[in-house]
């Protein structure tokens, strides 16, 4: 089975990590990667189709999909990343603050910089090296070998339902998210939303105003990410704690506008399993219910999802450790790594990811990438060379055991 790795070049998946940084993705402006990797894929004979992916504005974008055929006889694996980088009103975050070019892909100390950089332009690379390992070992695949990049991830997984909705069913699929090289069997997911709180606009006289409401939210619903109780313990929701993600569900207030008689919140929750949207909404409508029997000049609109552009992501049950891609990719990474990986949510815990939406339509899903998110959004954001190469390999020996 180490044969495969013979088919790997170390530089490889490195020098294609910094090709796709030179390459802007922005969230929902992604078309210039796609084409640039169906053009890849295609030159290397993957079937490759260039999906256009339609928004609910009105506008579209782009993503690539490659396809090793198998002969059929056994089940298939589909290698998956997104292609969206962080977007903070059409610019880098904080672009001021950078040390490193965010398009130069800077290697420095180990580290390779830039936007994307860890999330996640390092996992496309390193699942496309690992494919092409596959390919150049001429070994003839019992299962197809699927690899897509797909887009807006960041935007409530819109590329990875766009996919499932075009027919894609792998048995099994890996999503190449920054991990630490954890193996992911569980996430979170979130409901995303605004409080609109309404009151009058008026000069030199007493009136209801919308600023000194909203307060009344922010006191209901804070503190930020920090564990809410359930509501069996005193909290305002309804769950069971789930062992596999400890401190979760979590919460936050994440922007405030004011216009004139409204004043709106925007939130994130972070959800786990047996939580829903539509639990999540009759929860917080309860919740801002007690803050109008208390307070009857208190008026508010609740909006779920947050925009018609961007979906919530569900949280979905662990994936079985006994799952054959979970085992050959735990073996994989002991080989690679010469040690256990942590098995779980791991580093990724209280992050979403496209296994979501892929668990949502039956596929047995892991995540599995390169490099360790600290903090989001990140300044002079870099992933560590060894991981790039470490994550290449460990999905080549999984791709290779599972297909061959």
């Amino acid at each position: 089975m180490t044969a495969i790795l013979e088919h790997i070049q170390d530089h490889e998946a490195i020098e294609l990590t910094r090709q796709l940084i030179r390459i802007p993705s922005f969230l929902w402006r992604e078309s210039a990667i796609g084409r640039w990797l169906a053009a890849w894929m295609s030159e290397r004979g993957y079937d490759v189709e260039l999906q256009e992916v339609s928004l609910r504005d009105g506008n579209v974008t782009h993503q690539a999909i490659g396809v090793l055929r198998g002969d059929g006889s056994a089940p298939s694996l589909m290698l998956c990343g997104h292609t969206d980088t962080s977007d903070w009103n059409g610019d880098v975050f904080r672009r001021d603050q950078w040390r490193y070019d965010p398009f130069g892909a800077a290697i420095d100390g180990g580290m390779i910089y830039g936007l994307g950089a860890l999330n996640m332009k390092a996992g496309l690379a390193s699942m496309l090296i690992a494919a092409e390992a596959v390919r150049r070992s001429g070994t003839p695949l019992k299962g197809d070998l699927i690899v897509a990049c797909v887009v807006a991830e960041t935007g409530g997984g819109v590329g990875a339902l766009h996919l499932i909705e075009s027919g894609c069913r792998p048995d099994y699929c890996i999503v190449t998210e920054a991990g630490n090289l954890d193996v992911g069997v569980i996430s979170v997911g979130y409901v995303q939303g605004k409080i609109r709180v309404l009151g009058e606009f008026k000069h030199r006289v007493p009136y209801v105003n919308p600023i000194e409401k909203v307060t009344k939210v922010i006191d209901a619903f804070g503190p930020s990410y920090v564990q809410i109780p359930p509501k069996a313990d005193g909290g305002w929701l309804r769950y069971q704690p789930h062992p596999l993600i400890p401190g979760y569900p979590s919460m936050a207030i994440r922007d405030i506008e004011h216009y004139q008689d409204v004043t709106t919140v925007a939130f994130d929750l972070r959800i786990i399993p047996g939580m829903t949207e539509d639990s999540v909404r009759e929860d917080m409508r309860a919740r801002l219910e007690q803050i109008k029997q208390a307070d009857r000049e208190f008026e508010y609109e609740l909006v779920i999802p947050q925009s018609d552009q961007q979906p919530n992501m569900p949280a979905r049950e662990a994936t079985p450790p006994d799952a054959p891609v979970v085992k050959e990719l735990i073996a994989a990474h002991r080989q690679v790594n010469g040690r256990e990986p942590q098995v779980g949510a791991g580093h990724r815990i209280g992050a979403t990811a496209d296994t979501c939406h892929f668990k949502g339509a039956g596929i047995t899903c892991v995540e599995y990438g390169p490099g360790f998110i600290p903090t989001w959004p990140m300044v002079d954001e870099c992933v560590g060379v060894d991981q790039v190469t470490a994550a290449t390999k460990a999905l080549a020996l999984t791709a290779n055991a599972l297909l061959t």
